[in-house]
């Protein structure tokens, strides 16, 4: 049966996921977990040449916008505090060396989450630092009467300790800042995609911005390493098989196919087209046979040394690559599984508000009667668990979380303060060091045929914890997995049946597939790698979790 390469099928476009609470999750991250910040900031805006994974079940362009607020305020603090840091130690040198010393001390006692029945641990922990401060004040005084120590050693206590007294309100006021953004704008009843607009962007920011927003969209992955599938989250359990093509009544036959023709009697891009709308329907079916929040879309996969050479993907070589390919342009990539490019049907079933992401990507082709199938699977695990915490906040301030945020700025106050300097001068060396690094990346893309323009890691793979939140969601994960595989397993069969080939060795394959699943804790299980009948092939894709109690779907 021919088939025009270039003929798009009707498909829904993807779902952009602004208004996930993964999406929601992730700016909340931004302002309460540094280190995710600065690692998603590295990781975008680091290397302009490098591609980005792709968005799963979040958009990337609200989270960058957070990030760079949060980090523009990080700056702003630690610019005050080194300010007030470095009068201090000017006006009295000993004693603020003495007072970060004794707030230390406090500082332990004052680490312990408050809760309502017990408020008195850190306000107690709070005056025994104003205690031990006054006391160490009157002996250094004696001292200096007595002559005994130099005075400019001692300095003037009595200016040090207002400004002491005005750092610790600094990140007080940070704190509450940051409780006051996440409350007004990130609570989930009052969820504002938009972040603050008063951050002031660099050119080539702002263009890579926007370039990102762009490529967020597209339809290609261009990835870094091995495993092409970056951005979906962790591999799980996948098959692969190679299935002769012949008449269904030629079973049990001589085994010689009735017609000279070695060419498969229909082309990849008909099964394909099948497959996704079997899928497609799962969506839009009415009752308990729905499937909500399916999406099912075509993705290209290329590596991202392989770019060199191809001006579909990489017009300019000092630029980032193009992300989106023509419709045409993916189905001849799948009608011709041949070179870097390799062609995939991805579905995608989120759940928990786009936190749990369970993914299916299906590989056809074939090569003369032979049908080469290949499912592989990632779950894309949840953001973690302390970023959940801003649905814990309330609008007004009670007491309770007013001593708490005392309490934090006590024990933050010393690190903060002087991990400010070095903060601030990596900063600097950064921005000074963005521009001629951008150049000298250009030089050796334009110089090295090999440039890596891939994705090393997702943002949402940055943001996800080391354990489920509860076991539904690693329920609901292996349901997603397996309820897709069924009806992939089954539209195959049916496509099959229609054409009159022999589904015999596939059905028996079928039941090896769809009986050898299981939710496997504590690591990653790969269970399902059987082969059965002749000429069977069973393959494993993804490394084996090593470690760790985290639960995985298989």
């Amino acid at each position: 049966m021919p088939s025009n390469p270039t003929a798009v099928p009707a498909q829904r476009p993807p779902r952009r996921p602004v208004d996930s609470e993964a999406t929601r999750y992730l700016c909340a991250a931004a302002h309460t977990d540094e280190r995710f910040a600065d690692r998603v900031l590295d990781e975008v805006f680091g290397d302009e040449l490098r591609a980005v994974a792709p968005s799963v079940g979040f958009d990337l362009a609200p989270v960058l916008r957070h990030c760079l607020t949060a980090r523009h305020r990080r700056r702003r603090r630690d610019l005050r505090l080194l300010v007030l840091g470095g009068f201090a130690l000017l006006a009295a040198p000993l004693w603020t060396v003495l007072a970060g010393v004794a707030m230390r001390v406090g500082a332990t006692l004052a680490s312990a989450r408050p809760t309502r029945q017990s408020l008195l641990g850190p306000l107690l922990a709070m005056v025994s630092v104003a205690l031990l401060a006054l006391l160490l004040l009157s002996q250094l005084t004696r001292v200096d009467a007595d002559g005994g120590l130099p005075g400019w050693l001692i300095g003037r206590p009595w200016l040090a300790l207002p400004l002491g007294i005005a750092a610790f309100l600094v990140l007080v006021l940070h704190l509450h800042g940051t409780r006051q953004l996440l409350v007004t704008r990130l609570r989930g009843n009052r969820f504002d995609a938009t972040a603050p607009d008063d951050v002031p962007l660099p050119r080539s920011y702002a263009d890579r911005l926007a370039a990102v927003s762009e490529a967020q969209r597209g339809n290609v992955t261009i990835y870094g390493g091995y495993v092409p599938f970056v951005g979906h989250g962790t591999p799980v359990a996948g098959w692969s098989f190679a299935l002769p093509i012949r008449p269904a009544e030629q079973v049990g036959g001589a085994g010689r196919p009735a017609e000279d023709d070695a060419s498969a009697p229909f082309t990849v891009l008909e099964l394909i087209d099948h497959v996704r709308q079997r899928l497609t329907a799962l969506d839009a079916a009415a009752g308990p046979d729905r499937l909500a929040g399916l999406t099912v879309a075509d993705r290209v996969f290329v590596g991202g040394r392989l770019l060199t050479g191809d001006p579909r993907l990489l017009p300019h070589r000092e630029r980032m690559p193009r992300h989106r390919w023509s419709d045409g342009e993916v189905r001849q990539v799948a009608a011709n599984p041949q070179g870097a490019a390799r062609h995939y049907l991805c579905a995608q079933v989120p759940s928990w508000g786009a936190e749990v992401v369970a993914s299916t990507f299906l590989h056809f082709s074939t090569d003369g009667r032979l049908l080469y199938l290949e499912c592989a699977r990632t779950v894309l695990e949840p953001p973690r668990l302390a970023y959940h915490d801003v649905d814990r906040l309330t609008e007004w301030l009670p007491s309770r979380h007013l001593v708490h945020l005392l309490a934090t700025a006590t024990a933050r106050l010393l690190p903060t303060a002087f991990g400010a300097p070095g903060r601030l001068i990596d900063d600097l060396v950064q921005a000074l060091r963005h521009g001629p690094r951008q150049a000298r990346l250009r030089r050796l893309a334009r110089e090295d045929l090999g440039h890596d323009y891939g994705a090393r890691v997702g943002v949402r793979e940055l943001a996800a914890g080391a354990d489920y939140h509860n076991y539904f969601q690693v329920l609901d994960a292996a349901k997603h997995l397996k309820v897709v595989e069924r009806h992939v397993l089954a539209a195959i069969v049916d496509f099959l049946d229609d054409r009159g080939l022999d589904t015999a060795e596939f059905r028996n394959r079928q039941m090896t597939i769809l009986n050898h699943g299981v939710v496997q804790t504590g690591g990653l299980s790969v269970v399902g790698n059987q082969a059965v009948g002749t000429g069977a092939r069973a393959e494993q894709h993804g490394q084996p979790a090593t470690g760790g109690e985290r639960p995985r779907p298989a």
